[in-house]
């Protein structure tokens, strides 16, 4: 029956392509609650034709529209690309209704079934359907996640415990703040605004209390003892205060959805966690079961408290999280107390605008909100020009002259980038917090990383041979992407014995396999994309290049290869019936 259904989306390529085309691809996914999404159908054709797909149906996941674009590696002597990138449209080819009997009949038991499906003109198609194979950002390569439960270790689990854990916020102060900031409300509108809905019974407020993983800090718990949120209003800087009832129900483990979502392929698009506001004041985590939140958005943000706060921080102060903040939270304020004294001070100094009734109010910028990424380039490379203590990532192109002195014991230095820096000496960023290190240069030394007690994630490309031997006495290392660089001695990755990620090309694999066999423990593995191939034949300029690979034929082996028995992937070839035109 998946036979059946594939062979039914071929058909519906196919009737719906453009002349002349030779071949369709079409990258997708299903879910298992009804959702679907694809990028649409990539048709590539003969010589110059620049035909596009369109998609349709609802439910699709839409990503920017992609215009049909040259592909300098594969045109040549003036030769248009051979690709018709996809476009996304209201009408068109409408898959949705496949995808997900796919992912019924194949008793997927995930949220994201993969499915890859390339149809040829002249009568055939190939598919792979698996739960744990997957394209890579780049639309090219592959990512199989061999254990989707095992990540690596947040940032935040490795900070020590706050020097004072005595909360900030005032029960009394609280109480009498939320008073006078419904009294402003109601001068500045002229009327009497806000009646809040009354506070719980004090037995139902302790049993309550007593299913949330932590204390609340006593000046919300003053509160809720006086009202029982905002019953919806958006009181707190436009975000509805909940009732204890939904606080509680926020707090539990299984409805943290906004947690739900990081898993491998969102973590490598983002593997920097960082966190915004006083240095180290907030944990750098995605999530935490001590965020208790108290306030939301209509956009899936909550404002929480925060009872598990970093090093520099109190317990109790507000942080904002959720949906839009998997790559780290943000600092609010020191406490729930802190929060209000803002609001009553904003309305007496007139920092708000009323509009269609509804009031708006301006808390002002935080000091924190400095730029923190600095990209140099040029004879700025040779200082640092513009390095400053709080700057997180950076990002060095074309010096020749770098000096990375100056970044020695930089405080929050936790990404860098280097791209044609050739003869740049590392020694200094052994000395930073460095988790995140891409090197692009002619030759990479990696001897003076070894050691190193942050690093984290490392991407290495360079036509010379380098030496991984340094990179065994960094034992925070979990991932590495090596597909373009080459490698002394492949065999010193058996030796790395926390890593959970590791991106090779596909001969990278194969050598490795010969010669250490496959790496205990990895979670994740990535098999790049490779160089496009000229033909040998000058004479066929219309198909002067070979098919991009990995193919999904190529890619189904690598996975069979890499997980073996415990492989979840699901290779389908057939033939459909061709439409007359």
């Amino acid at each position: 029956m998946v036979d059946d259904v594939l062979r039914a989306m071929a058909e519906k390529i196919a009737a719906g392509a453009p002349e002349g085309w030779r071949r369709a691809e079409l990258h997708a996914f299903a879910g298992d609650d009804g959702w679907s999404g694809y990028r649409g159908v990539t048709f590539e054709s003969d010589g110059r034709s620049r035909r596009r797909s369109s998609v349709s149906g609802e439910g699709s996941r839409r990503r920017s529209p992609r215009s049909v674009q040259q592909d300098p590696e594969s045109a040549g002597d003036g030769q248009a690309s051979e690709h018709a990138l996809s476009d996304a449209s209201d009408d068109g080819i409408n898959m949705h209704q496949e995808l997900r009997e796919l992912h019924e009949l194949v008793g997927a038991t995930s949220d994201h079934l993969t499915i890859e499906l390339v149809v040829e003109a002249k009568g055939r198609y190939e598919a792979v359907l698996s739960e744990a194979l997957e394209r890579d950002d780049d639309g090219y390569g592959f990512l199989y996640v061999l254990s989707p439960d095992t990540l690596p270790a947040e940032p935040g689990t490795f900070q020590r415990e706050p020097g004072d854990l005595r909360p900030t916020g005032d029960p009394r102060e609280a109480v009498e703040l939320i008073g006078a900031y419904l009294r402003e409300r109601d001068r500045v509108l002229g009327r009497d605004t806000y009646a809040p809905p009354p506070a719980l019974p004090s037995a139902q407020r302790s049993w309550l209390e007593g299913r949330l993983p932590c204390r609340l800090p006593d000046d919300l718990r003053a509160l809720y003892a006086l009202v029982d949120g905002d019953g919806g209003q958006g009181l707190l800087d436009q975000h509805p205060w909940f009732g204890l009832e939904t606080l509680e129900n926020h707090s539990r483990p299984e409805n943290r959805w906004w947690s739900a979502g990081r898993r491998w392929r969102h973590h490598l698009m983002s593997p920097l966690i960082t966190s915004v506001g006083p240095p180290q004041a907030v944990r750098r985590l995605s999530d935490h079961p001590r965020w208790i939140p108290f306030a939301t958005t209509t956009l899936g943000d909550f404002l929480a408290v925060d009872m598990a706060p970093g090093p520099g921080g109190r317990p109790g102060q507000v942080i904002r999280m959720g949906l839009h903040y998997d790559d780290g939270p943000v600092y609010v304020a020191d406490s729930v107390t802190a929060l209000l004294r803002r609001h009553v001070a904003a309305l007496r100094a007139g920092a708000f605008r009323v509009e269609e009734g509804e009031l708006l109010i301006d808390l002002g910028e935080q000091p924190y909100e400095e730029s923190r990424s600095l990209r140099v380039a040029g004879a700025d490379a040779r200082s640092l020009r513009g390095l400053h203590p709080g700057i997180e990532r950076l990002s060095v192109t074309n010096a020749p002259w770098v000096d990375f002195a100056s970044a020695r014991g930089a405080p929050a230095l936790l990404q860098v980038t280097v791209d044609n820096c050739p003869g740049a000496d590392l020694a200094p960023l052994r000395d930073t917090p460095l988790e995140l290190l891409d090197l692009a240069m002619d030759g990479i030394d990696l001897g003076p990383l070894a050691g190193h007690t942050t690093l984290r994630m490392l991407r290495l490309r360079t036509e010379r041979s380098v030496d991984l031997t340094p990179l065994t006495s960094c034992q925070r290392l979990y991932g590495l992407d090596l597909s373009q660089a080459a490698i002394a001695d492949i065999s010193v990755l058996g030796e790395l014995k926390n890593l959970l990620y590791l991106r090779l090309r596909r001969v990278q694999w194969e050598e490795l396999w010969e010669r250490a066999g496959h790496p205990a423990g990895l979670a994740a593995a990535g098999l790049a994309d490779e160089p496009r191939r000229e033909r040998a034949w000058w004479w066929s300029a219309d198909r002067a290049y070979h098919a991009r690979e990995p193919s999904l034929r190529t890619a189904a082996k690598w996975a069979n290869d890499l997980a073996g028995q415990t492989a979840d992937v699901r290779f389908h070839t057939g033939r459909f019936t061709r439409p007359r035109r």
